[in-house]
C-alpha cells in the first residue's frame, strides 16, 4: 500500500473521522425526527377535529353573556339630498345591563368517546338572577324622540344554543313568567342566545307606560365542552360555581376570588365590580355591538391533566441532545470494547430511537402517556442494548447501554414532568453529558491510530467485530 493510501486509511479509522461521521449522521437523523413532529402536529389536529365535531353535536365551549336590556327607540336626523334637507325618524335600540348579577349552579363533568379519542363534556344547571334599575334612554341618546317601551327586549348571550336541553323561562319581580324565544332578537346583534319580549309584562310597566326597575330570575340547563366561562355584565357580578371534576383551570380576565379543589371536585367564587372592566353601564347599538366583553370573559376550563400530545411534543424537543447522547454512549464503548460499529449500525441505532418517539405518540393514545412511555422505554432501550452487545461481541457492553438508555429515558420523564423548570433540567442534563463524554475520551488518541504499521493495519478487527467479554 502506498504512503498516502496509509495515510487514508489511518483517517479513515482515526476516531476523530468517526465523531465527524457520527455528527453528521445526527443531523441527517433530524429530517426523521421532524416528520414525527408532523405525525404529532396531524394526530392534535385530528383531535382537535374531533373534539369541534362532538361540539356540534353535544355543546361547544359555552359563554354565558349578559343579560341585556334593549330598548328601541327613535330619532330624528337631516341628510343632504341635492339641494334639500331632509329629516328623517331612524330607529336605535339603547343597551342597559343589570346593576346585580348572580349565576350559581353545578356542571357535573363527564368524558365521551368518539373513535379513540376522549373529550371533556359537561351538564351544567345554572341559575341566573340580579335586578335593572330604572332605564333611562336620555343617558344614551339626548336626541331620542320616542322610546318603544313595549318592544324592550331581555336578551341573553350564549354561544352554542343548540346544547340547551330544556325549555328556559324567565320570571320578573317573582311575579310574572315569560317564555324564552329563539335567538338573541337584536338584529344586528350576529351572537347566539335566547330573547324574551318584557315590555307587556305588568310587573315591569310603570303606569305611565315606560319600565320601571325590576328583578329577573331565570334557569338555564345546558351542555358543553372543554370550559364554561361567563362575562362581568352587571355593576356587580358574582358568579358561584361547583363541579364533580378534578382537575379545573381557573383563567380568563378574572380569577376566583374563592376556590377549593379537591379529588372530589371543586367550587370557586367570583366578584367583579363594574370598575374592572372597560365597558360602560349602557350605550347605543350604533355605537358598539353586544360583544364588548369578548376581553373581559373569565371562567373554568375542564383540563386534562396529562396532555399526551404536547408531551410528546416537547420529548421530541429533545430529541438531537437523546441521538447525541446514544451515539456517544456507543461511541464510546466501541473505543472501549476493541471492536468496530459500522455507520449503517449507526444509522439502525438513531431510526429506532426516533422511531420511539413514534410508538411513545401511537400508545399514548391508548393507554395514556405514563404507560405508554414505560412501554416505549423499555421496549427501545432493550432492544437497543441487545442490539449494541450483539454488534460489539460484549455483553458488558449490553449491560452499559441499558443503563444508559435507563438513565437517559428516565431523566427525559423527570423533565417532561417538571414543566416549571424543564429548561433547567434539560440544561443541566446536556452540561452533564458533556462533561462525562469530555473525560471519558480525554486519553484518546483522536489524530490517529497511535503510530499504526500496513501490517497492523491489515490485521485491525473487521467492522462487527471485537472480543467476547
Amino acid at each position: 500500500m502506498s504512503d498516502i493510501g496509509q495515510s487514508a486509511a489511518r483517517v479513515t479509522r482515526s476516531p476523530a473521522f468517526k465523531f465527524f461521521l457520527i455528527a453528521f449522521l445526527i443531523v441527517l437523523l433530524l429530517v426523521p425526527l421532524f416528520m414525527v413532529v408532523g405525525l404529532v402536529m396531524e394526530r392534535e389536529g385530528r383531535s382537535r377535529d374531533v373534539i369541534r365535531e362532538v361540539g356540534r353535536t353535544w355543546g361547544g365551549m359555552q359563554q354565558i353573556t349578559g343579560p341585556y336590556l334593549v330598548v328601541p327607540y327613535s330619532v330624528r336626523i337631516e341628510t343632504q339630498e341635492g339641494d334639500k334637507v331632509v329629516q328623517r325618524v331612524v330607529e336605535r335600540r339603547a343597551v342597559f345591563l343589570p346593576d346585580e348579577l348572580l349565576v350559581s349552579g353545578d356542571a357535573k363533568s363527564g368524558l365521551l368517546h368518539r373513535s379513540i379519542f376522549d373529550v371533556n363534556v359537561y351538564t351544567a344547571a345554572l341559575s341566573i338572577t340580579g335586578r335593572f334599575s330604572v332605564p333611562d334612554v336620555s343617558d344614551v341618546d339626548p336626541n331620542a324622540i320616542a322610546v318603544r317601551w313595549k318592544d324592550a327586549t331581555f336578551a341573553l348571550a350564549l354561544n352554542d344554543v343548540a346544547g340547551l336541553k330544556e325549555a328556559a323561562t324567565l320570571a320578573l319581580n317573582r311575579r310574572d313568567r315569560l317564555p324564552f324565544q329563539p335567538s338573541i332578537g337584536v338584529p344586528v346583534s350576529n351572537m347566539n342566545g335566547i330573547h324574551s319580549k318584557i315590555g307587556t309584562a305588568p310587573s315591569v310597566v310603570s303606569p305611565d307606560g315606560t319600565l320601571q326597575a325590576f328583578s329577573f330570575e331565570a334557569e338555564l340547563h345546558f351542555t358543553g365542552s372543554l370550559s364554561l366561562n361567563f362575562a362581568p355584565a352587571a355593576r356587580e357580578t358574582r358568579v358561584e360555581i361547583t363541579s364533580d371534576w378534578p382537575h379545573p383551570s381557573f383563567g380568563g380576565a378574572f380569577l376566583p376570588v374563592e376556590r377549593d379543589v379537591r379529588a372530589e371536585g371543586f367550587s370557586a367564587k367570583w366578584r367583579i365590580p363594574h370598575l374592572a372592566r372597560s365597558v360602560p353601564h349602557s350605550w347605543s347599538l350604533t355605537e358598539h355591538g353586544l360583544d364588548r366583553f369578548l376581553n373581559a370573559q373569565f371562567g373554568v376550563t375542564f383540563y386534562q391533566p396529562v396532555d399526551f400530545y404536547g408531551l410528546v411534543t416537547r420529548a421530541v424537543k429533545y430529541g438531537i441532545l437523546f441521538l447525541a447522547a446514544g451515539f456517544m454512549g456507543v461511541f464510546v464503548l466501541e473505543l472501549i470494547s476493541k471492536g468496530r460499529v459500522h455507520p449503517v449500525q449507526y444509522i439502525f441505532v438513531g431510526l429506532a430511537m426516533v422511531f420511539f418517539y413514534v410508538l411513545l405518540l401511537s400508545l399514548a393514545e391508548h393507554l395514556g402517556f405514563t404507560r405508554a412511555y414505560a412501554i416505549a422505554s423499555l421496549a427501545t432501550g432493550g432492544m437497543l442494548s441487545l442490539y449494541v452487545g450483539k454488534a460489539l461481541h460484549s455483553l458488558r457492553s449490553g449491560v452499559l447501554m441499558a443503563a444508559l438508555f435507563s438513565a437517559l429515558y428516565g431523566l427525559l420523564y423527570l423533565i417532561l414532568r417538571l414543566e416549571d423548570y424543564a429548561l433547567l433540567a434539560g440544561a443541566l442534563l446536556g452540561f452533564t453529558a458533556l462533561t462525562g463524554l469530555m473525560f471519558a475520551t480525554l486519553h484518546i488518541d483522536w489524530s490517529g491510530l497511535g503510530g499504526l504499521t500496513a501490517e497492523e493495519g491489515k490485521a485491525e478487527v473487521p467492522y462487527g467485530g471485537g472480543q467476547t467479554t
